[in-house]
């Protein structure tokens, strides 16, 4: 029996292919806000990079296609933009420059 690959697993390769910043596993949280800074969720940042990161939210719905990720605990923030969604988790592009 061949080995079968849903629509949403192809879009994930998708992505994953396009990576060319090796990415790190972490888990911290965060705080999402819109672009004016009006906070409307919360997340768990996953795994990251040089150019973006995985979250996980049970409000991934409400999360906006551009948004402001502020990293509990730290001064750091990150505008990023949504690439992808998939049950409750998004990849993240960040839009600012990011040190590795």
């Amino acid at each position: 029996m061949g080995h079968m690959t849903t629509s949403s697993q192809r879009q994930t390769d998708k992505w994953a292919d396009r990576r060319v910043s090796r990415r790190r596993r972490v888990f911290l949280q965060a705080d999402v806000c819109t672009l004016d800074g009006m906070q409307i969720g919360h997340c768990s940042i996953q795994d990251t990079s040089r150019t973006g990161c995985k979250i996980i939210s049970d409000e991934i719905d409400l999360i906006p296609d551009e948004l402001v990720l502020s990293i509990r605990g730290l001064d750091e923030t990150f505008v990023g933009r949504v690439m992808w969604r998939e049950a409750d988790m998004a990849g993240i592009e960040f839009l600012n420059d990011v040190q590795d």
